[in-house]
């Protein structure tokens, strides 16, 4: 079968890989690696410059992990390295498709690793405020219309869905047995991976222990910047992120609607998600 990956342009210029975030990851972590010169490449990276292309690619990569029955070979290193090859750093992805595709990585003594961890509770209730709005509000009115009549807008909110029921098993936000899902199998991914991966490249850290340039920093062999650790509240961010996305496939969208309202008005009935978060 051929598959999204294999159609997939190979980077002009390749980096070498030098670290693997292999958990969900903050922002903040993102913006601290961008200061300490990487270059890593996370969701907001296929958002806004992998775009179509790669949320095709990635939801493959977890269709592959995830259902057996798909018939889709699942990835491995070589496929990553020509998704993100132009990449030093991967964060999140991980988490979704599975150690296999790392094998190549952890055969490399010159890879680190980053386990992020967290209170399981606080994560489920982390992952229902940011994926899990979305993944609500695409089958709601106006954004069921409007991802419909952008084919980027589409893919991203398909993407989104795929990443949640991974740990979901295919509930969505509100089912009775939504949280208990979500609970089990981030325990079961953070056990899996912290065995997985090789102990003397690896710096695991608990989010309510704190996360800071003293814990990163001597880890990568890098000084401590002067610049103070990047922060702010996490879910606001997502919120933020999304809708500088969703905002010009909206007005996108409204155009090949024929709409005669303007952008501001879509985008603004849109954000009926900033309401129902609220």
């Amino acid at each position: 079968m051929s598959r999204e990956i294999d159609r997939l342009a190979a980077p002009a210029e390749k980096k070498k890989m030098r670290l693997i975030v292999a958990s969900c990851s903050t922002l903040g972590l993102h913006e601290a690696l961008e200061m300490l010169g990487y270059t890593p490449y996370h969701m907001i990276d296929l958002m806004f410059k992998g775009r179509k292309p790669h949320m095709k690619v990635f939801t493959e990569a977890i269709t592959a992990h995830h259902n057996r029955f798909s018939g889709i070979k699942r990835y491995e290193t070589p496929d990553l390295e020509r998704w993100i090859g132009n990449h030093d750093c991967l964060m999140e992805m991980p988490s979704y498709i599975g150690i296999r595709s790392l094998k190549g990585y952890v055969d490399d003594p010159d890879v680190k690793f980053i386990v992020t961890e967290r209170n399981p509770d606080k994560w489920v209730k982390s992952i229902n405020n940011t994926i899990g709005v979305a993944v609500t509000q695409a089958d709601m009115l106006p954004m069921n219309v409007f991802k419909r009549f952008d084919s980027e807008l589409g893919c991203f909110f398909h993407l989104a869905q795929v990443m949640y029921w991974a740990y979901s098993d295919g509930t969505n936000p509100g089912h009775p047995n939504n949280e208990a899902a979500l609970r089990r199998n981030y325990v079961e991914y953070i056990r899996d991976i912290k065995a997985a991966l090789p102990k003397d490249r690896l710096l695991v850290i608990t989010l309510e222990d704190g996360l800071d340039w003293e814990q990163i920093c001597p880890f990568l062999d890098v000084p401590i910047p002067q610049e103070k650790y990047p922060r702010g509240n996490e879910p606001d961010k997502f919120h933020r992120i999304i809708e500088d996305y969703v905002g010009p496939r909206v007005k996108a969208a409204l155009l090949n609607l024929g709409a005669l309202a303007t952008a501001t008005v879509g985008i603004t009935g849109y954000l009926g998600w900033r309401y129902y978060h609220c």
